[in-house]
C-alpha cells in the first residue's frame, strides 16, 4: 500500500476568524488533498489553540473598532482566548473508479468549545463601548463538514484533485450568545490541487479554496467569499510509512459582507507550521501530532494550534490505490 493514510487530519474549527467562515487554512496536510486509499478511515482528534486579536494595521491588541450597525464603536475585549476541539471524522476511499478518477466521501461532526471566530462574533455583534470579556468554557457541538465529492487523477509523478464539500448549520447558534457552538450559516467549499513527487519519498503539492458563504439565520448578515492558498510538503521516514513534513497557507477575503451588520473591514491570515506520523500498528492504527503558528493576521484572532489523535484504517482492499 504506497498511499500513506495516517496523515488525515481536519481541524478547521481551530483557527478561524469571524470574517473567514468555515474553512481554515493548512488544516490539511500536503498529501490529504487526494482520494484516500480504498477502506475506512476512522480519525479521532483533539485540537488546542491559544488566539490572540489584531487590527487591520496587524497589531495585536486589546481594541475591536465595531461598525458593524451605525456609528463605530471602540470595544475593550478579553486577549487570549484559548479554544478546545473534537474531532471525529468517518473517510471513505471508494472502490474503482469515477470519471476515470480515484474517489472518496468524508464526514465530519465536531464537538468544541467556542472557538476564536464565535468569541469574535460576539464581540462584533455588541451594540455599545465599553468592556467585553467573552468567559464562555462550555462544549458543545459545533457545525459539520460533509465532503461528497472527492476526485483525484493520476499521471506520472503528478496528482490532481476535485473537492466538494458543505459546512452545514449543526451547532448551536442564537445572536449575542456566549455560548454558540456554530456559525448559523451554511458554507461551500470548491477545492483544486495538484501534487508532485520529485523522489519516491518526497512529496509537494498546493491547493487552491474557494469558500462561499450563505446568509446566517436570524440576522442580516452574509458573510463575504473566500479564498485560500495553501502548499507543503512531505517526507517519507521508513518502509513502514511514517512520515514528517511542514506546511503553509495564506487566505484573504475576496468580496464583501452583506447586509444591515455586514462588516466594512477584510480580513486575512497566514500560517506556517509541521506534523509527525506514526504506525502504532502498521497499515492500521497511526499516530499524529502537528502544530501550526499564524502570522499576518488582520481583522482577526489568530494564534498558535496544536492538535494530536489516531488514525484507524479499516482497509477494504489489499490491492494498490
Amino acid at each position: 500500500m504506497k498511499k500513506i493514510v495516517s496523515s488525515f487530519v481536519l481541524l478547521l474549527l481551530s483557527i478561524s476568524g469571524y470574517s473567514q467562515g468555515h474553512y481554515s487554512g493548512s488544516s490539511f496536510n500536503p498529501n490529504d488533498y487526494f482520494a484516500p486509499h480504498e477502506g475506512l478511515i476512522i480519525p479521532v482528534w483533539y485540537g488546542f489553540a491559544n488566539m490572540n486579536y489584531y487590527n487591520g494595521q496587524g497589531k495585536k491588541t486589546d481594541q475591536l473598532i465595531n461598525n458593524f450597525s451605525g456609528e463605530p464603536n471602540s470595544l475593550t475585549i478579553k486577549q487570549n482566548v484559548k479554544t478546545h476541539s473534537f474531532i471525529l471524522m468517518g473517510i471513505y476511499g471508494g472502490k474503482g473508479k469515477i470519471l476515470n478518477a480515484n474517489w472518496g466521501m468524508m464526514l465530519i461532526p465536531t464537538l468544541n468549545s467556542p472557538t476564536a471566530s464565535i468569541a469574535l462574533d460576539y464581540y462584533t455583534q455588541q451594540t455599545g463601548a465599553g468592556t467585553y470579556n467573552f468567559t464562555n468554557k462550555n462544549v458543545g457541538f459545533g457545525d459539520m463538514y460533509i465532503q461528497p465529492v472527492w476526485l483525484s487523477w493520476k499521471a506520472g509523478n503528478f496528482q490532481y484533485a476535485l473537492n466538494y464539500g458543505v459546512w452545514a448549520p449543526t451547532g448551536k447558534y442564537e445572536p449575542n450568545s456566549l455560548d454558540n457552538g456554530g456559525h448559523g450559516y451554511w458554507s461551500q467549499n470548491i477545492r483544486v490541487a495538484v501534487k508532485y513527487k520529485p523522489a519516491p519519498k518526497i512529496n509537494v503539492s498546493a491547493a487552491h479554496t474557494l469558500e462561499i458563504n450563505h446568509w446566517q439565520k436570524k440576522t442580516d448578515f452574509k458573510e463575504g467569499t473566500h479564498l485560500t492558498f495553501d502548499m507543503g510538503g512531505s517526507y517519507l521516514l521508513n518502509s513502514r510509512g511514517d512520515e514528517i513534513g511542514v506546511f503553509g497557507h495564506f487566505t484573504t477575503q475576496i468580496s464583501d459582507d452583506k447586509g444591515t451588520e455586514g462588516s466594512k473591514l477584510s480580513d486575512q491570515v497566514g500560517g506556517v507550521g509541521g506534523f509527525v506520523s506514526y504506525w502504532i500498528v502498521p497499515k492500521k492504527i497511526g499516530a499524529m501530532a502537528r502544530i501550526t503558528q499564524n502570522f499576518s493576521a488582520e481583522n482577526r484572532f489568530a494564534g498558535t494550534a496544536f492538535q494530536t489523535g489516531i488514525n484507524i484504517l479499516i482497509p477494504t482492499s489489499k490491492e494498490e490505490h
